[in-house]
């Protein structure tokens, strides 16, 4: 029994050790994009994107065609991710970030890349 648990044990830890540098080493498409959707903060936008991701990927499965997307593709789809915010302004903004613009800090293997963007308020609050 005592060694039962203990295979157990270095077949789990074998597996967290192993799993970060699988996730380190793949970098397909799907991944960046799952990476995207991960990112998202508002959480509606988040479950929808990986939904719409996976049900994506499955129909290429079942047809048995991968094909790549091409950068056009993945940036229209970045987009399209920006139509979740209700104000014009944070649209803006959202399209400003998705075309390169701001900061980006972490990584995809690291567990996410967070993206900010400083504005300047036209009406601050006196």
């Amino acid at each position: 029994m005592k060694a039962l648990k203990q295979a157990r044990w270095l077949a789990a830890a074998a597996l967290v050790l192993t799993l970060p540098a699988w996730a380190a080493s793949s970098g397909t498409p799907y991944q960046q994009e799952r990476a995207a959707c991960t990112a998202m903060s508002d959480a509606g936008a988040r479950s929808n994107c990986l939904r719409d991701l996976g049900a994506a990927r499955q129909q290429m499965q079942r047809s048995g065609r991968t094909p790549a997307p091409s950068a056009e593709q993945l940036q229209e789809n970045a987009l399209k991710r920006c139509d979740v915010h209700k104000t014009q302004e944070t649209h803006e903004i959202c399209e400003r970030m998705v075309r390169g613009e701001g900061e980006i800090s972490g990584s995809v293997s690291g567990g996410g890349q967070l993206r900010s963007l400083e504005t300047l308020d036209p009406n601050p609050v006196r």
